[in-house]
C-alpha cells in the first residue's frame, strides 16, 4: 500500500493554513501530493475535418502495445524526479517510473478532443520544464453497440465518463431531439430517466434519427453511441446479444 496518499487531506489542510496551496502551470489549485504539477495541452494527437487523432498508434500486446484492447500510454518527463501520479477522467493514479526522471501510465481510451486540460501530473524534486504526452495508443474500432438503460441506471462514473456525459445532464437538451421526439415540461435528467422505467417506457417516439425507440431506450442509446469508437446499432439492440455492449460498468473496455 503506497501509504502517502493517506496524508493528503492532512497535507492540503497544512498547505491551506499556511497560504502554500498548490497551484499548476496554469495558476489553478491543484490537490495533488507533489508541489509540482503539469497540464496535458495535447501533445501526442492531432486534429483535423474529421476530429481528433493519435500520432503514433500501436494495437496489440503481440505488437508490441502495453495492453490489448483500446488505450492510452501517457509519459512524464520530470529531470530528477523520483515520484508521480496523474490525474484525468480515471481519478488519481500513481505513475510508473521507466528511467530516471521518466514516467508512464496506461488509462483506458477516452475522447481524445476532451482531454488537453483536463488531465495533469505531479512530481517531486525540483521544479523543471516538465513535459506530459501521450506516447501513443490503440483507438477502438468502430463496431456497432447497445448497452441497456439498466447498464447505464447501474455503470459507476468511469463508464459515464468515456460518454462525456453525466446522471445530472438534461434528457430535453440531450436526447430530443435526435434520438426521442418529444420534450418532458418536467425537464428530467439522463438520471431520472433511467431511474423510473414504468414512467419512460412508453410508446416509441422517433427523434430526427428515425429510431422507433422510447424515452428509456432512447437515452441508453444516446449514451451508448457517445463511447468513443462505437456507435449506437438498432439491429444490435434487438438481437439481445450478452456481447452488445462493449465496455463492463467500471468502464473497461472488453477484450
Amino acid at each position: 500500500m503506497n501509504t502517502r496518499h493517506l496524508f493528503v487531506p492532512a497535507l492540503i489542510a497544512l498547505l491551506a493554513h499556511t497560504g502554500c496551496i498548490l497551484e499548476d502551470d496554469t495558476g489553478r489549485v491543484s490537490s495533488h501530493v507533489y508541489a509540482n504539477v503539469v497540464t496535458y495541452t495535447g501533445q501526442g494527437i492531432t486534429a483535423d475535418e474529421s476530429g481528433y487523432h493519435l500520432n503514433t498508434e500501436l494495437c496489440g500486446v503481440e505488437n508490441g502495445a502495453e495492453v490489448d484492447g483500446p488505450y492510452l500510454l501517457w509519459v512524464l518527463t520530470a529531470t530528477k524526479a523520483s515520484n508521480a501520479d496523474i490525474t484525468g477522467p480515471w481519478g488519481t493514479a500513481d505513475m510508473t517510473q521507466k528511467a530516471k526522471g521518466a514516467f508512464k501510465y496506461v488509462s483506458g481510451w477516452y475522447d481524445l478532443g476532451t482531454l488537453p486540460g483536463n488531465v495533469t501530473a505531479s512530481y517531486d524534486g525540483p521544479r523543471t520544464n516538465a513535459q506530459l504526452v501521450i506516447s501513443h495508443g490503440c483507438p477502438p474500432a468502430n463496431n456497432g453497440a447497445w448497452c441497456s438503460p439498466g447498464f447505464w441506471r447501474n455503470a459507476e462514473d468511469a463508464a459515464w465518463a468515456l460518454t462525456g456525459h453525466s446522471r445530472s445532464d438534461s434528457f430535453n437538451s440531450n436526447v430530443y431531439a435526435y434520438w426521442y421526439g418529444a420534450t418532458f415540461a418536467a425537464n428530467p435528467t439522463l438520471g431520472d430517466v433511467l431511474a423510473n422505467p414504468t414512467v419512460y417506457s412508453g410508446p416509441a417516439n422517433p427523434g430526427t434519427s428515425g429510431y422507433p425507440l422510447n424515452a428509456f431506450n432512447a437515452t441508453g442509446a444516446m449514451l451508448t453511441n457517445a463511447i468513443p469508437g462505437y456507435e449506437y446499432d438498432y439491429d444490435v439492440m434487438q438481437s439481445g446479444s450478452d456481447d452488445a455492449c462493449p465496455i463492463d460498468h467500471h468502464g473497461n473496455y472488453k477484450e
